[in-house]
């Protein structure tokens, strides 16, 4: 694979193309924190490079994806970099959010309690008193990756995808949590669901939390959860 380095936010990157629209960077040092991730991404999307559509940062890399085709890298990077040398941005507030979420809509208990040998109880309260990042948007539009799961709480996604999965769904996928903001296929272990709606593709932008905020869930009741939908 072509690759090319450059220096992004004081860090050495490798940059290849992943596909005829776009590009990959990835930090050259080994587990590298979101941290270093989410400020490059901003650095980049603030950097107004030519016919750059989106930035989608995830754990261990960024995806830069263009409106056109590309052909040479070395001119894509050179223009990158230039770019980039222009760009200065402000320290970034974070966000801390609280997510009410009803544990009693929970669909995978059962199989839950007998991975991880917690009682229900006890595994919400564990899953409640928790601080979490969001790393990254994925697999499906909404979908948010949360970080810095109680490691005691991993659980294995399921050996049988649910072929529907209600939106606002919480679930444990190995040692991640993280919400469902769209209906669809999905395989991670359902603990509960959330009223909030964090994708409206009518608003711009159409999800309303960014990589590097913090949430908080907060146990609520089904009656609760019902009435928040009304």
């Amino acid at each position: 694979m072509i690759s090319k380095s450059l220096l992004l936010n004081d860090q050495k990157w490798r940059a290849s193309f992943l596909g005829e629209k776009a590009i990959s960077l990835a930090p050259s040092a080994k587990n590298s924190p979101l941290s270093v991730i989410h400020k490059a991404a901003r650095i980049v999307e603030e950097s107004e490079i030519q016919d750059l559509i989106d930035v989608i940062p995830a754990y261990e890399s960024i995806a830069l994806i263009y409106a056109r085709p590309l052909y040479d890298l070395n001119e894509e990077i050179a223009e990158l970099e230039q770019k980039i040398r222009q760009t200065t941005i402000k320290k970034q507030e974070v966000s801390r959010i609280e997510v009410p979420v009803c544990y009693e809509m929970g669909l995978d208990w059962d199989e839950i309690e007998k991975n991880t040998k917690i009682p229900r109880e006890r595994f919400i309260e564990r899953h409640e008193s928790g601080t979490y990042e969001v790393a990254m948007m994925g697999f499906l539009p909404g979908f948010i990756y949360l970080s810095g799961l109680d490691e005691d709480l991993s659980c294995p996604r399921k050996n049988n995808p649910r072929t529907k999965i209600p939106s606002g769904s919480v679930g444990i996928g190995g040692s991640q949590t993280g919400i469902y903001s769209l209906e669809s296929p999905g395989g991670w272990q359902i603990i509960g669901r959330t009223p909030v709606h964090f994708f409206n593709e009518e608003r711009d932008p159409p999800i309303n939390v960014m990589p590097g905020d913090h949430v908080r869930f907060k146990k609520i009741s089904k009656k609760a959860f019902d009435q928040w939908e009304v």
